[in-house]
């Protein structure tokens, strides 16, 4: 967020910039060449003071746009100084156009200072207007004029011009901060956007590996002794699992983008899921129906989550034994993947899920064109012949996700295919 504002204080330096060089190079010339052909013409010290007065204006409104307070304050001592000086009093210097250099320093001082500030420096603009009213010399030559009259317009004018600049300053500083808002607003939003993002793979990730760690520990524990074989082979799920999360979690947390290339799941790589989970503990299976169609990458990916949320809740909420089956139901339109479990022995009851599994996860089938469903089901489930006398009901998720058109199976082979070869060479 610093590195936002301080492009937007970048720009707006650089716009005061251009117009305080703009009034450099216009101005100057102009006051110099009216100052020449000034009658009566001043002698040539008078003329060179005068000159060295407008460059120490302009000097000061470049210098406003770094340091605006101290460029205000050289502004107005140079300012009263060519009021108060007898030689250029004659000249009236404070009438020539570069007189308007003032009028961007003040500007400069309402627009990035803060606001006490910037009402002393109005106050000091009006009194400067004042002080030029009174002591113009040219007011009192004028013939068949109210005198006093003339000096009220002439400070109304001047009052008016340094309360414009003053709230210029003001809509300027006005902009900044609403800029400066809407790109705080935006980078909170962006930076919220990342947490959620990050937080549903996490627990894509972590959940579902830490389950099945879990629950094949438990195996381990148990058969430790009995059927040593069992055990050894959930201690291996177990260490295969610990080492697919960690590279999972390095390639969600990665900043450097070093973190090794994965190709992206597939079909396939649903089997794997279900063996994973498989255990005396929990009896899972794969049942596949229709020929397969190539799915979009967003489709393939939230296939493969939604598959492994529903055996991670199924082996997190349910008792064992439990039953899950995995049925994947394809179609020329779209796949259906269901994932059932027959409750096991009852509901577990375990706090260990954050509740937002499946709200994630129905968004990203959301974004993938599909649409998720969820809820409990009768104990006539997969499993039912083993939890019939439990009567605890099952658990139903069913996703449908859209298929590739004919026409799009192959480019999506082959980025298939790409991705594979990414992975052997990483």
């Amino acid at each position: 967020m610093r590195t936002e504002k301080a492009r937007i204080g970048v720009r707006g330096s650089g716009a005061s910039l251009i117009v305080t060089l703009a009034a450099l190079v216009v101005l100057l010339p102009i006051s110099l060449a009216s100052l020449a052909w000034s009658a009566p013409h001043p002698v040539l010290p008078v003329l060179i003071g005068l000159a060295l007065g407008f460059a120490a204006l302009h000097g000061a409104s470049l210098l406003s746009v770094r340091r605006p307070v101290a460029g205000f304050l050289i502004a107005s001592t140079v300012m009263l100084l060519l009021v108060l000086i007898p030689a250029a009093r004659e000249a009236s210097a404070v009438m020539h156009p570069s007189a308007v250099a003032y009028l961007l320093c003040l500007a400069q001082v309402a627009a990035r200072e803060r606001a006490r500030l910037s009402v002393v420096a109005l106050g000091v603009g009006l009194a400067g207007a004042g002080i030029i009213a009174l002591a113009e010399p040219t007011f009192g030559s004028a013939a068949g004029i109210d005198v006093a009259l003339l000096r009220l317009g002439a400070f109304l004018g001047l009052a008016a011009s340094a309360t414009a600049a003053w709230a210029c300053g003001l809509l300027v500083r006005s902009a900044t901060s609403r800029a400066e808002e809407r790109t705080a607003v935006r980078v909170r939003q962006a930076i919220a956007d990342e947490r959620m993002r990050i937080s549903g793979e996490l627990h894509d990730v972590v959940a579902h590996a830490m389950t099945v760690m879990i629950a094949q520990s438990e195996v381990a524990r148990a058969l430790v002794r009995e059927r040593p074989e069992v055990s050894e082979r959930a201690l291996g799920v177990v260490v295969d699992t610990g080492r697919d999360a960690l590279r999972g979690m390095r390639a969600i947390v990665s900043a450097e983008g070093d973190a090794p290339k994965r190709p992206l799941p597939t079909a396939d790589s649903l089997a794997e899921l279900v063996d994973a989970v498989r255990s005396p503990a929990c009896a899972a299976r794969l049942v596949e129906t229709g020929g397969r169609r190539a799915l979009a990458p967003a489709s393939a990916l939230a296939l493969h989550r939604a598959v492994r949320e529903g055996l991670t809740n199924a082996m997190r909420h349910a008792l064992p034994p439990v039953h899950v089956e995995v049925r994947l139901f394809w179609s020329e339109e779209q796949v259906v993947a269901e994932v059932e479990d027959d409750g096991g022995s009852g509901r577990s009851g375990s706090d260990l899920g954050t509740g937002t599994g499946l709200v994630s996860l129905g968004e990203r089938i959301r974004l993938a064109g599909g649409s998720l469903t969820s809820g409990a089901v009768a104990a006539a489930g997969p499993g039912s012949s083993s939890s019939a006398g439990s009567g605890s009901p099952g658990w139903l998720l069913r996703a449908e996700l859209p298929v590739l058109p004919e026409q799009a199976e192959g480019t999506a082979r082959s980025f298939a295919g790409r991705s594979a070869d990414e992975e052997e060479g990483a």
